[in-house]
């Protein structure tokens, strides 16, 4: 696994890792994939656009679906096939976080990323063409 820094913003400097994975993944702006965040969390009755349901109902909804891999795996040490993945990880403490990973190479803010653990893998699914 390869490592890329990525590292995106609104307009006053703040990020977070959910927003920053969805926009580098179906290259969005942050500030408009922050605010339908915010909608699906409303439309859910949710508190929060971080909430697990919420950026579930966004990937859904472009196509992008949870894929069987394995737990408790290192993302450094994934071997993903081509394509574009999210893959919400952890530190095995109280740390979560979401990293987008195009063709084996991570894009997050740091390589730190690279030591936490697995928890669930989406997938980006091909269109089919017509």
């Amino acid at each position: 696994m390869k490592f890329n820094e990525f590292y995106i913003s609104n307009s006053e400097g703040k990020s977070n890792c959910i927003i920053r994975s969805l926009c580098k993944i179906f290259n969005g702006k942050y500030d408009y994939v922050y605010n339908e965040l915010c909608a699906i969390a409303k439309e859910l009755n949710c508190d929060s656009f971080n909430d697990i349901e919420v950026f579930e109902t966004y990937m859904k909804r472009r196509n992008t679906s949870s894929i069987e891999y394995g737990k408790d795996i290192r993302i450094k040490d994934l071997n993903l096939e081509s394509g574009k993945y999210l893959v919400f990880c952890w530190d095995k403490n109280e740390f979560y976080h979401m990293v987008s990973i195009i063709d084996n190479v991570v894009y997050d803010k740091d390589d730190r990323s690279l030591e936490l653990y697995t928890i669930t893998i989406y997938k980006e699914n091909e269109l089919i063409k017509k």
